[in-house]
């Protein structure tokens, strides 16, 4: 009877699981049948692509004088915390914003929408017409402290590693026929550490470590690839509302998102790698 009894709810195991399986992809071919449908359906949709006339900038660097030069006067020791600062003190607002304007202006037209202006008071968003606002980008530039670990004997032992960040984040306003909402996104451009411990002479163990610097011209070329970036994010966004208003309520999937690859023209998923909505 026990035996008996196991099996039934082994049985029962097994067709919940098969059920969750059935739903799993069932949920899949619906939302991606929705996003094909959608793509197909945007070839050709103007976009009214606006952003703002100037960054918001902040340096919250924590940088301070090293001891050896304590003797600097006042201004010394200014203009030394001054030449740490990497890039937020030296950015053309209009340069950045235009680089970001243009490429993504050029990658919006590679998911087979045209960027051209229009009077959106007049004529509001709809199938064939959506908004991008851009209202705000705020910029700022700071020290992140990671850490290097290495294990020496029984001891994990860590070197900490100043890396310069600059961090952008940008407020976006979207509108089509299915959409007005705002959302969010922040990136950062930063420098890249590597190195390795090793033991000295006496026995002391020490952190080698190899970084690369950040500077202006890294970060305009930052701005391009944010532009390519938030063309796509924005057309995914506006995708996957699309797809919650017309999926079937238990077919629908809030956490992983879909993305739309135009160049290989296909589709995948991803949680975190897209647009924040901001409700």
């Amino acid at each position: 009877i026990r035996r008996t009894a196991n099996i039934i709810l082994n049985m029962k195991k097994i067709t919940i699981i098969l059920t969750v399986a059935v739903l799993f992809l069932i949920s899949c071919s619906q939302e991606k049948k929705l996003a094909q449908r959608f793509v197909e359906a945007s070839q050709g949709a103007k976009v009214a692509l606006f952003v703002p006339n100037m960054l918001i900038k902040n340096n919250l660097r924590d940088d301070t004088i090293p001891t050896e030069l304590d003797t600097l006067s006042n201004d010394e020791k200014i203009a030394y915390l001054e030449k740490q600062i990497k890039v937020i003190n030296k950015i053309d607002d209009t340069k950045f914003i235009d680089i970001l304007y243009f490429s993504m202006g050029r990658e919006l037209r590679a998911y087979g929408l045209d960027v051209e202006y229009w009077n959106t008071d007049s004529l509001p968003a709809d199938t064939t017409r959506w908004i991008i606002d851009i209202p705000k980008i705020e910029v700022t530039e700071f020290v992140d402290y990671q850490r290097a670990a290495t294990r020496f004997y029984d001891e994990v032992v860590y070197a900490t590693v100043p890396v310069d960040v600059v961090n952008v984040a940008t407020w976006f306003n979207l509108g089509d026929a299915f959409t007005t909402e705002t959302a969010f996104v922040e990136q950062n451009y930063s420098n890249d550490f590597d190195g390795y411990f090793d033991v000295d002479a006496n026995g002391k163990l020490y952190a080698k470590i190899f970084a690369d610097s950040i500077d202006l011209d890294g970060f305009y070329r930052f701005a391009t690839m944010l532009g390519k970036l938030y063309a796509g994010y924005c057309f995914d966004y506006l995708m996957n509302n699309y797809i919650d208003l017309n999926v079937a309520p238990e077919a629908a999937d809030t956490v992983n998102r879909f993305r739309y690859d135009p160049y290989e023209r296909y589709f995948f998923k991803t949680e975190n790698d897209r647009l924040t909505p901001l409700k």
